[in-house]
């Protein structure tokens, strides 16, 4: 599939304990120390400050929506702007020009609210004619302590 200087090569689900990346390890223990006996943290756990700036334009945010099912991006860090070569903030999944990329995505997102726990996986792509290989850690927020109503996303380059 090719989409804004995207072809994605491949995709693979692991094991949280298999993360690679530093960044990812680290999501994930904060996120870990956040939730503590609940099921997820809330948004409004997260101090933006206490987070690494180098890997804050790697993240993003996005809003659940019911009614139909949809995924609004709240925060879209500035490397994927730069990737994609426009902002998707306040903007939709479904609002992708590609269909199987956004069904990718869409796809990612909806196993976070099936599983309701933390997602890794890693992606092989060619992105702006160069080899890209990541590790997408997708972790589920909840502010009522029930529902999921956001997920936080953070990308981080391998190799």
């Amino acid at each position: 599939m090719s989409r804004d200087g995207y072809d994605l090569k491949r995709s693979a689900s692991l094991a949280l304990s298999e993360a690679e990346a530093e960044a990812t390890r680290l999501f994930l223990d904060l996120w870990r120390r956040k939730a503590g006996d609940r099921f997820a943290p809330g948004r409004d756990d997260f101090d933006w400050l206490e987070l690494p700036m180098e890997v804050v334009p790697r993240i993003m945010i996005v809003d659940v929506l019911d009614d139909p099912r949809d995924f609004r991006y709240r925060y879209f860090g500035t490397w994927h702007v730069d990737c994609h070569g426009h902002d998707m903030t306040g903007k939709c999944v479904s609002e992708y020009p590609d269909p199987d990329y956004r069904d990718f995505v869409a796809n990612d997102y909806a196993n976070v609210l099936a599983v309701r726990a933390p997602t890794l996986s890693t992606v092989s792509m060619t992105l702006n004619d160069l080899p890209y290989r990541c590790e997408i850690l997708r972790l589920p927020l909840s502010d009522d302590g029930r529902t999921i109503d956001k997920i936080m996303v953070v990308e981080s380059e391998l190799d």
